[in-house]
């Protein structure tokens, strides 16, 4: 029997995230930051069977995320801003989050045939506090990343009036708020998220001055009118057309004349097959949410049409699966 390497490739892949997601839930990553350790004094700190841990400490080795020299296991240095919990760029929020939607994947076929989701009720947006948590940490530490190629194609006018929809962590809007503090900013998400949100920026000298949280549905929440300029950031894989037509037209009438709409998510093609990232994303958003889509890009810049917005344009934000479409009213 010839076997296809391909195939067996791709049907085995999991090994590696789930090495992964295992690390991240063990907490490998942080421990290994605070300098070179032993893996024998690592499974003692960790309260870890030794043998099984080691046969872990190779594997993330062989995957080149840590590395093994003579004072002992060290995090790779193509990673370690990744991984080290000490740094800006730490994902580990991010990884701990993805470690949680892991399981879902095995209730794929499930999904697919009954059309119902893997995990009922989206309890990382309120229903559990802990996931909440983790969920907002994550994309916290994904939008860290995400900023250096969006921040530069974001460009509301000193002094604008700014509403972040959706805003989750409000990351971007903290960050826009450091470019420019003449910003008047608003971040709306729903209240367990602005909760877990605000006690992650505490302190933070925007906070309550240039930037605001507000709880609420942006479905249903009554938006502050007359906004120069609106951000909606990764959320609209969560909406079917249906709801992503009135919901524009909120934004719409959210905004000032001349104002600008600036709408950011993983977005597909006309063909709605690649990128390949983000037609897995829309399976990954249907094993919790039986009515999420991707849309593509195209699709996008028709609905906004259809609600009165003019002078659309598409970009790719570098170094990410995202797409920006910006729209003028």
């Amino acid at each position: 029997m010839i076997e296809s390497p391909s195939l067996v490739d791709l049907a085995s892949r999991y090994w590696q995230s789930l090495a992964l997601n295992a690390a991240v839930k063990l907490e490998v990553f942080p421990e290994i930051a605070k300098g070179p350790v032993s893996a024998e004094v690592l499974a003692d700190t960790l309260d870890a069977s030794p043998l099984h841990l080691e046969s872990l400490l190779h594997a993330l080795t062989g995957l080149g995320l840590l590395s093994w020299g003579e004072e002992g296991l060290e995090l790779a240095e193509a990673h370690k801003a990744f991984l080290d919990p000490a740094s800006p760029d730490c994902m580990l929020g991010a990884l701990a989050f993805n470690a949680d939607l892991a399981g879902l994947w095995l209730h794929l076929a499930d999904s697919v045939k009954n059309g119902s989701p893997a995990m009922p009720g989206n309890p990382h947006l309120g229903q559990d506090p802990a996931r909440t948590r983790r969920f907002v940490e994550g994309m916290h530490s994904r939008a860290g990343i995400m900023a250096r190629g969006l921040l530069p194609l974001l460009h509301p006018p000193a002094g604008a009036s700014v509403l972040d929809v959706g805003g989750g962590p409000g990351t971007f809007s903290l960050k826009l708020a450091e470019r420019d503090p003449s910003l008047n900013i608003t971040v709306l998400d729903l209240p367990p998220v602005v909760e877990a949100a605000q006690a992650i920026h505490a302190g933070h000298p925007a906070l309550g001055n240039t930037v605001t949280f507000m709880g609420g549905n942006y479905h249903e929440t009554e938006l502050p009118g007359l906004q120069d300029w609106i951000l909606y950031c990764g959320a609209l894989h969560q909406e079917p057309e249906t709801d992503a037509l009135p919901l524009f037209q909120r934004l719409f009438e959210a905004l000032a004349p001349g104002g600008t709409l600036a709408v950011v998510d993983l977005m597909l093609d006309a063909d709605r097959h690649t990128p390949v990232d983000s037609a897995l994303f829309e399976l990954n958003m249907l094993l919790m949410r039986p009515t999420a889509r991707v849309h593509s890009s195209v699709r996008v810049e028709e609905l906004l049409k259809q609600v009165g917005f003019t002078a659309t344009r598409m970009r790719d934000v570098d170094g990410t699966p995202y797409r920006l479409v910006e729209a003028r009213r």
